[in-house]
């Protein structure tokens, strides 16, 4: 199993940018040094002075992540609650997981749960979201590891996935 270092802080960022800066600057922590971050085709991060490690970063209104290895992919996310319509469910879940999240005490927060799994995932591969659609499989395949993180925020949900 690939070793990967994590962190997530909660805050309160209002815009794209400041969550984005944030969540560099955790990274940044989580390495000891500052760094360049720039991003690939696919959106995902990446180190142009230091090749040797893959970074993943996520961010949201009231959370950021990020992850690091040197030993291979990796991908995180995290998610604070929100509101999240049956519609959007529907688009990204399978049928068995709608059944799992439908007997869940906190059907939102299984859903955001499972997103961040899914998210993880496919961050981990290098492919980010393309489209809802691209969720739906998203754990399926066998070549990454999910786990769910223990953040330590209430109402935050967070996932890191490893290349297997």
């Amino acid at each position: 199993m690939i070793h990967a270092e994590w962190g997530v802080e909660s805050g309160e960022w209002r815009t794209h940018a400041e969550q984005s800066a944030a969540a560099r600057q955790l990274l940044e922590r989580l390495l000891g040094f500052t760094v360049e971050v720039e991003h690939d085709g696919h959106g995902a991060p990446y180190l142009p002075g230091h090749p040797e490690l893959h970074v993943s970063l996520s961010h949201s209104r009231t959370a950021v992540a990020a992850a690091v290895s040197a030993d291979g992919p990796v991908g995180i996310d995290v998610e604070g609650r929100r509101r999240v319509g049956r519609g959007m469910m529907e688009r990204v879940c399978t049928a068995d997981e709608l059944a799992t999240i439908d007997r869940s005490d906190d059907p939102t927060m299984a859903f955001l749960q499972l997103w961040t799994r899914k998210e993880a995932a496919l961050k981990c591969r290098g492919t980010g979201i393309k489209g809802f659609g691209s969720l739906v499989h998203a754990l399926d395949g066998g070549d990454v590891a999910v786990q769910n993180l223990a953040c330590g925020l209430p109402d935050t949900v967070a996932a890191l996935a490893t290349a297997v």
